[in-house]
């Protein structure tokens, strides 16, 4: 089963926030939750979208 994972700072923040996941659908939760209490992002726009699905890596 593949793993995927993401990295906060892959997107430009000063940030140490990791979340693996089995699928890219499994990370946007856990992604949204981090942005709204880290970063004070209560809603993503298309372009903050397209950033995090880019910077989200099948690592296995």
């Amino acid at each position: 089963m593949a793993t995927f994972l993401y990295k906060c700072r892959d997107i430009g923040y000063d940030c140490g926030f990791e979340f693996s996941a089995h699928s890219r659908d499994d990370l946007m939760p856990r992604i949204r939750i981090h942005s709204r209490y880290a970063h004070n992002i209560y809603e993503m726009t298309d372009e903050m979208k397209n950033k995090i699905e880019a910077a989200i890596k099948q690592i296995d």
